[in-house]
């Protein structure tokens, strides 16, 4: 035996890399095009961003210049919003409410894409423009560009007429196209500056005028519409009938509703498969045997 006493060592694994942080430079990568999903396309841009990038889909070159040319648009028009503006006068327009406040200011900060590009469109007609001090609103005097009384393009009211006449019609007036405004802000909030213009329109095909929903929401009374009869339009009937079968329809064929087929039973396998003498019987294996 040796002298020495023989000491056995463990094999040391090796260490454990240590998990590798998300290079700067992607992370703001990241942080910037969920801005601008945000941007074009409201908390639900922002969602499907977040959700893409968690999976570790890779968006596509068309969506990336989709994304990439709208967030371009709206910065512009939101500074031609912020550019023209201050140039409008401010008149004691008669709306409901104080000037300022938390929402007021958001909503203009939704809308100022529109009202930019509607504040452009002012500007090359050469109307007249002014600010509403009660509701924060800005109206703009034209000739064109407008339908029925008036029209809102996010927080710019294009009209024939003057808001700031003291009389109990333009009060209410004012008051409607103010509620529009809200429905402007909320859409872009939600689902980006196209929302709300294509579910009104939407609207307007199947419930036109007093029937539209969202001047329903706005107030009838205050609009000028006058009350419609209690029975939708034939074109509202049947669009909701519509969305009513296709709905049931994708229940019923919803594939948690499937159900599974039966699985085929494996039975006993025939023996002329194994012997194809079988198949011919008896005589024939015999004068086999007897060659």
């Amino acid at each position: 035996m040796a002298g020495g006493t023989a000491t056995l060592e463990r094999p040391t694994s090796p260490a454990a890399p240590a998990p590798r942080a998300a290079p700067a430079g992607r992370v703001e990568r990241r942080a910037v095009w969920w801005a601008a999903c945000l941007i074009c396309g409201g908390l639900t841009g922002l969602a499907l961003a977040v959700v893409g990038t968690l999976r570790g889909a890779r968006p596509s070159r068309r969506r990336v210049l989709i994304v990439v040319w709208c967030t371009v648009v709206q910065a512009v028009l939101a500074l031609a919003f912020a550019v023209l503006g201050p140039g409008a006068q401010m008149r004691p327009c008669t709306g409901a409410g104080e000037g300022g406040g938390v929402w007021q200011t958001a909503r203009t900060v939704l809308n100022a894409p529109v009202s930019g590009a509607a504040l452009l469109y002012a500007a090359g007609e050469g109307g007249d423009m002014y600010h509403c001090a009660a509701n924060g609103t800005t109206a703009v005097v034209l000739d064109d560009g407008f339908a029925r009384a008036g029209t809102m393009y996010g927080t710019v009211f294009l009209t024939d007429q003057r808001a700031e006449t003291q009389s109990p019609r333009m009060r209410k007036l004012s008051e409607h196209e103010a509620r529009h405004s809200d429905q402007w802000a909320l859409g872009s909030l939600l689902a980006g500056p196209a929302a709300f213009p294509a579910l009104y329109a939407a609207d307007e095909v199947f419930f036109p005028g007093a029937y539209n929903h969202f001047e329903q929401a706005a107030g009838l009374e205050d609009g000028g519409y006058d009350p419609p009869p209690d029975s939708p339009p034939a074109a509202g009937r049947l669009a909701v009938l519509s969305v009513g079968v296709l709905v049931g329809y994708t229940l019923a064929v919803s594939p948690g509703r499937r159900r599974p087929a039966p699985a085929a039973r494996r039975g006993p396998v025939p023996t002329a498969l194994h012997d194809p003498g079988a198949a011919h019987g008896p005589e024939r294996r015999k004068s086999a045997v007897r060659r």
